[in-house]
Protein backbone atom coordinates (compact mmCIF):
# COMPACT_ATOMS: atom_id res chain seq x y z
CA UNK A 1 0.00 0.00 0.00
CA UNK A 2 1.19 3.61 -0.61
CA UNK A 3 1.62 5.89 2.28
CA UNK A 4 -1.45 8.09 0.94
CA UNK A 5 -3.89 4.60 1.20
CA UNK A 6 -2.39 4.08 4.50
CA UNK A 7 -3.08 7.86 5.61
CA UNK A 8 -6.31 7.66 4.64
CA UNK A 9 -7.19 4.03 6.19
CA UNK A 10 -5.59 5.22 9.25
CA UNK A 11 -7.70 8.67 9.21
CA UNK A 12 -10.92 6.96 8.24
CA UNK A 13 -10.74 4.00 11.32
CA UNK A 14 -9.98 7.19 13.36
CA UNK A 15 -12.57 9.06 13.11
CA UNK A 16 -15.89 8.60 15.10
CA UNK A 17 -17.96 11.45 13.71
CA UNK A 18 -21.43 9.78 13.06
CA UNK A 19 -20.64 6.78 14.91
CA UNK A 20 -23.36 7.50 17.36
CA UNK A 21 -25.76 7.90 14.82
CA UNK A 22 -25.08 4.24 13.25
CA UNK A 23 -25.14 2.87 16.74
CA UNK A 24 -28.77 4.83 17.49
CA UNK A 25 -29.84 3.87 13.65
CA UNK A 26 -28.51 0.03 14.53
CA UNK A 27 -30.21 -0.03 18.45
CA UNK A 28 -33.43 1.11 16.63
CA UNK A 29 -33.31 -1.65 14.14
CA UNK A 30 -32.82 -4.02 16.66
CA UNK A 31 -35.44 -2.95 19.11
CA UNK A 32 -37.87 -2.95 15.52
CA UNK A 33 -37.60 -6.53 14.22
CA UNK A 34 -37.52 -7.82 18.28
CA UNK A 35 -40.81 -5.87 18.74
CA UNK A 36 -42.18 -7.20 15.24
CA UNK A 37 -41.06 -10.53 16.06
CA UNK A 38 -42.75 -10.75 19.93
CA UNK A 39 -45.75 -8.97 18.94
CA UNK A 40 -47.58 -12.68 17.95
CA UNK A 41 -46.99 -14.01 21.55
CA UNK A 42 -48.57 -10.94 23.49
CA UNK A 43 -50.95 -9.99 20.81
CA UNK A 44 -53.78 -12.46 22.99
CA UNK A 45 -52.94 -11.31 26.45
CA UNK A 46 -53.36 -8.10 25.05
CA UNK A 47 -56.78 -8.54 23.84
CA UNK A 48 -57.94 -10.39 26.90
CA UNK A 49 -56.59 -7.53 28.77
CA UNK A 50 -58.18 -4.64 26.74
CA UNK A 51 -61.22 -6.79 26.77
CA UNK A 52 -61.46 -7.55 30.90
CA UNK A 53 -60.52 -3.52 31.04
CA UNK A 54 -63.61 -2.80 28.68
CA UNK A 55 -66.28 -4.78 30.24
CA UNK A 56 -65.42 -3.55 33.84
CA UNK A 57 -65.30 0.41 32.42
CA UNK A 58 -68.95 -1.00 31.21
CA UNK A 59 -69.84 -2.31 34.44
CA UNK A 60 -68.70 0.91 36.30
CA UNK A 61 -70.63 2.99 34.36
CA UNK A 62 -73.83 1.17 34.23
CA UNK A 63 -76.61 3.95 35.33
CA UNK A 64 -78.25 2.73 38.59
CA UNK A 65 -81.94 0.89 38.00
CA UNK A 66 -85.20 2.94 38.82
CA UNK A 67 -86.57 3.04 42.20
CA UNK A 68 -87.11 1.13 44.42
CA UNK A 69 -84.35 -1.01 43.89
CA UNK A 70 -81.05 0.47 45.39
CA UNK A 71 -77.62 1.16 43.74
CA UNK A 72 -74.96 -1.35 44.44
Amino acid sequence: MSHRMTAALCAFTIDEEGADLVEYALLSGIVGVAGVALFPFIREGMRTSYINWQTALADISEPCAPAPAACP
